[in-house]
């Protein structure tokens, strides 16, 4: 169609728009005189504007104009597109045209991608194509091309992003393939790139050498970060050829020849199908060759499934093999787990590289020269093998990745319920570990390596915790929670017989840590630390004890902005103390140099790790090196770090997520630490039958990760939810049913938690963490970045609406035990709302606006209290509740769980304001979610809440640990 052509067809069309339908018909044959081509393309184009079948609700006309532009790309040149001036074509391809363009507003030159019309036509697939869009869009890294624009004008959709001149992967890839320098300084920063966008839950879904620019510096920017959900169309030309296929299982979307195999089957795919793309790239980059190739898509696809690559040329490094061969596993359980560690493994062959270390060619493929060489060198380094022992093995130590890659991890107990802070004798032979089995209290068992059962140390009807093994091996010792906020420190001989008390406190802090173990013994067995909570100080600080004579004198002091200090770990010397500092919103490494005897010197230093969480770091026994288990709150691994230069973390090649604090026996040959296993679900109480009686309870919103923390929109059509699919917490969306899930992008904000709704359903409420800091967030329910309310010190969380929408409630940590404050809906500034004696926690206001209710006593059992909001005391309304503050308020009455009892199991009950009784509704015998909620839907015949369906946790072995 030529555009004389199309101005023909929109003459007429416009014409006859004005015309009564009856005039239409001889209007036509006049206006069209003959040309029956002529006439029918403007009645198509009548007939989808009368029967309102246009493409997206929009005017016919505009869908044929998108049509007309993708078909005849060059047609906009020279013309302007919204704001921006079409310079040039760059390319074309299924996923859509590019062109040059330039914004006279900001002077700058950019690209435009314009959509093909089949991708955008149906609105929800446009909806979620602009959610995903934005979310790529705050992809802030230098090494993926940022999209300034999403627009839409007369019928065409485009995407305006970073300009780059350069040349794609896939044309500077020779036919030979690169040299290897080349390939590890592009591999390092695709892998950067791809590691930022999965830290924030987005995946590219169709990573390849054209989806990748290069520019002549050597600079890479990757492209098309979420654009691949939209792709449809069978091409493998131009610069984002990709293809679809129908499968028995689902439709599968991407290039074929850099599919991962769960991609391949049209299954759910994560990060990991991306880092199977990516070794396929990198593949292709060090051979010059696909890696998987066929005749046909179909017979590619099968290769993907079934058949692994040809082998790479000897001239390539096996440690670089290694690493491609470990992306393009096909169990996706054998495969990297994180790009973090991809990236990590490149770096250090780069670094190898740069200094000429790395191995160009493999043993045993020298030639005949060359190998009378090699024996030559052989017989010289046997001369001063002796000499250079040493060496090797501290060099060994600053390239861990290759070693980290070799641990395995044996089960080390398997026990019902949970097995938790492992603690090695000094030999290494055994282990001290807290087994909680159910319904009874935690005691500390002892178990000889490879020998069955366990021995138990302690048998009291109270709950002990986090043993720790003296150096000399003579001593366990433990915690022991006396009663609410009241714990003892005890020693007990390893094998048993009468304990003794060292310390006693009241009001201890110890319950409201997170993280553990909590007692380290110095290195000559005489002194032991902890967290300690003095008079009525309201944060645990480290404290030093004399086994001997009970002599104690402080370690830390925490700042006013901390939870407390915990998790202390002396280095072999004593000369160093490490520690876990923790916050509302995140726990840090610190070191503080220590004296003779063990005496404090100077001030604690923050060690950055990467990760915003952090747990029980531990000493490799030459104490240069520390192991911790680091990473988000909710999922957690191993790394390795040198102490001296504070080196970058290095993760261990263990296959293990949610890694609690590991243990390292003196000997450094054996390390033990704890695997959780949980999965907690979102289940659906009906009370539709007569007289409201419930029904069995079923599961409504349910994966392998965490899904808890539901919400119900005042329409009672939608849910909010906290989801951890992706591998970190974020806000998502459902129908009522459970259906339709949508991820709402959270901007790499971590620890996300309490979604609420506004009253007109168009935005949820929520708190999280960035850089450290934990805010109240407003999100709208159509995706998009999310707003931060709240930018005072200290803890911001439980945002919870005004009736009218116009207030949000929230407790701030930020002056004393907490209070609740409230801040416009729209931004602005906050004020304090509560003061109260003990603090005031996760707030809620009375449908009719007149009261606020909120609770205190975390981590126990809460209180749930009232004040009016016109000004007066407050009123204690319930006792008991449920310690993850699971209550809400309705017109009828307050519904809540009550606090568990022994065994764990816990009642819904009802309290009615009008009565004043207590209504039991349903007992559940399982644990509640932690950070769960109650909602309960707006015509109060449908409960919602979080419950823990999997709970557990294992302890895990690692022979020859180096």
């Amino acid at each position: 169609m030529t555009p004389d052509r199309w101005q023909q067809i929109e003459k007429i069309y416009h014409s006859a728009l004005e015309l009564e339908e009856s005039q239409r018909v001889a209007f036509l044959e006049k206006a069209c005189a003959g040309d029956e081509a002529l006439r029918q393309e403007v009645e198509s184009l009548l007939r989808s504007e009368r029967s309102g079948n246009s493409f997206i609700e929009e005017p016919a006309l505009e869908v044929a104009g998108r049509i007309f532009a993708q078909e005849n790309p060059e047609s906009l040149l020279g013309q302007q597109l919204g704001s921006y001036q079409i310079l040039s074509l760059l390319g074309t391809g299924g996923m859509g045209v590019v062109y040059k363009a330039r914004d006279p507003r900001l002077k700058r030159t950019v690209a435009i991608k314009v959509l093909p019309a089949d991708q955008v036509s149906d609105p929800e697939r446009k909806r979620r194509f602009v959610q995903e869009a934005r979310a790529a869009s705050a992809l802030n890294h230098p090494n993926i091309i940022t999209i300034y624009d999403i627009g839409s004008e007369g019928g065409i959709d485009f995407v305006v992003m970073e300009y780059v001149a350069g040349k794609t992967l896939g044309q500077r890839i020779p036919g030979k393939g690169m040299r290897l320098d080349k390939t590890l300084k592009l591999s390092v920063q695709m892998a950067d790139a791809l590691a930022k966008a999965h830290s924030v839950g987005i995946i590219h879904r169709d990573l390849k050498p054209t989806n990748v620019m290069v520019t002549d510096d050597g600079l890479v920017k990757v492209l098309d970060f979420g654009l691949a959900k939209l792709t449809a169309v069978d091409s493998d030309e131009g610069p984002t050829g990709t293809t679809q296929l129908q499968t028995e299982e689902g439709t599968i979307a991407g290039t074929v020849s850099y599919m991962s195999p769960e991609q391949a089957e049209g299954k759910k795919v994560d990060a990991r199908s991306d880092i199977f793309s990516f070794g396929a790239v990198l593949y292709e980059m060090v051979s010059g060759q696909k890696a998987f190739q066929g005749e046909s898509k179909m017979s590619t696809l099968a290769a993907i499934l079934n058949k692994d690559p040809k082998p790479l040329s000897t001239t390539i490094p096996r440690d670089l093999e290694k690493v491609i061969s470990w992306c393009l596993r096909k169990d996706i359980h054998r495969r990297f787990q994180h790009m973090d560690d991809v990236k990590v493994a490149l770096e250090e062959l780069k670094k190898e590289s740069d200094s000429g270390a790395l191995e160009a060619t493999r043993p045993g493929v020298a030639s005949r020269g060359k190998r009378w060489w090699a024996g030559v060198l052989i017989a010289v380094a046997v001369a001063v093998a002796a000499l250079g022992m040493a060496g090797w093995l501290w060099l060994s130590r600053s390239h861990p990745t290759r070693e980290e890659a070799q641990l395995t991890a044996v089960p080390l107990t398997t026990y019902r319920g949970q097995e938790d802070f492992p603690s090695l004798s000094p030999d290494g032979t055994q282990v001290a570990f807290q087994w909680c089995q159910e319904g009874q209290p935690c005691h500390i068992y002892i178990k000889q390596v490879g020998v069955e059962p366990p021995s138990q140390l302690t048998n009291t009807r109270m709950n002990d915790t986090s043993p720790a093994w003296s150096p000399d091996g003579r001593s366990i010792a433990f915690l022991r929670e006396l009663e609410p906020r009241k714990w003892a420190l005890i020693v007990i001989p390893q094998r048993g017989g009468s304990d003794r008390q060292l310390v006693i406190w009241d009001r201890s802090k110890v319950s409201e840590l997170t993280t553990g173990p909590y007692l380290a013994w110095t290195p000559d067995s005489k002194w032991l630390a902890f967290p300690y909570t003095e008079g009525n100080e309201e944060d645990s600080a480290l404290f030093l004890i004399s086994v001997d004579t009970g002599e104690e004198r402080g370690l830390t002091t925490v700042p006013v902005d901390a939870v407390g200090d915990t998790a202390p770990a002396f280095s072999p010397d004593g000369r160093t103390l490490a520690f876990i500092r923790e916050r509302a919103a995140n726990s840090d490494l610190y070191l503080l140099r220590l004296g003779e005897g063990y005496r404090p010197q100077g001030d604690a230093a923050r060690v950055a790790t990467g990760n915003p969480w952090n747990f029980g770091p531990v000493w490799v026994s030459d104490g240069r090196e520390l192991v911790i288990s680091s990473g988000t709150f909710t999922n957690h691994t191993l790394w390795r770090m040198e102490v001296s230069n504070r080196g970058k973390p290095v993760r261990l090649g263990l296959p293990s997520d949610n890694v609690g604090a590991p243990s390292i026996c003196q000997t450094g040959k054996r390390l033990a630490y704890g695997v959780t296993k949980y999965d907690s679900n979102i289940w659906q109480l009906d009370l539709k039958g007569p007289g409201r009686m419930p029904s069995r309870p079923v599961q409504l919103i349910s994966s392998t990760k965490a899904e808890t923390c539901p919400a119900y929109s005042l329409d009672g059509k939608r849910i909010a939810f906290l989801s951890e699919q992706t591998g970190a917490r974020a806000v998502w969306i459902c129908n009522s049913e459970g259906q339709n899930p949508v991820q709402l992008p959270s901007f790499g904000i971590t620890f996300v938690a309490g979604p609420k709704w506004s009253p007109n359903g168009q935005s949820i409420a929520f708190f999280g963490v960035v850089e450290g800091n934990q805010d109240v967030y407003v999100v709208s329910a159509g995706g998009g970045a999310p707003q931060r309310l709240t930018t005072q010190p200290g803890a911001d969380a439980w945002p919870f609406w005004s009736h009218d929408g116009r207030w949000l409630y929230f407790k701030s940590a930020h002056d004393g035990p907490g209070e609740i404050w409230k801040i416009p809906s729209q931004g602005g500034e906050a004020t304090q709302v509560t003061h109260v004696k003990d603090g005031a926690d996760v707030p809620q206001e009375s449908p009719d606006g007149k009261f606020l209710y909120y609770c205190r006593g975390w981590p126990f059992a809460q209180s749930v209290w009232k004040i009016p909001l016109e000004g007066g005391e407050e009123t204690k309304v319930l006792d008991s509740v449920h310690p993850n503050a699971l209550w809400t308020i309705r017109q009828e009455g307050l519904y809540y769980f009550t606090a568990p009892d022994p065994k764990g199991a816990s009642d819904l009950c009802l309290l009615e304001f009008v009565s004043g009784k207590i209504r039991r509704i349903l007992r559940t015998e399982q644990n509640l979610a932690d950070f769960g909620s109650v909602a309960v839907s707006p015509d109060g015949r449908t409960i919602l809440y979080g419950q823990t369906d999997v709970a557990g946790s294992d302890l895990m072995l690692v022979e020859n640990f180096r």
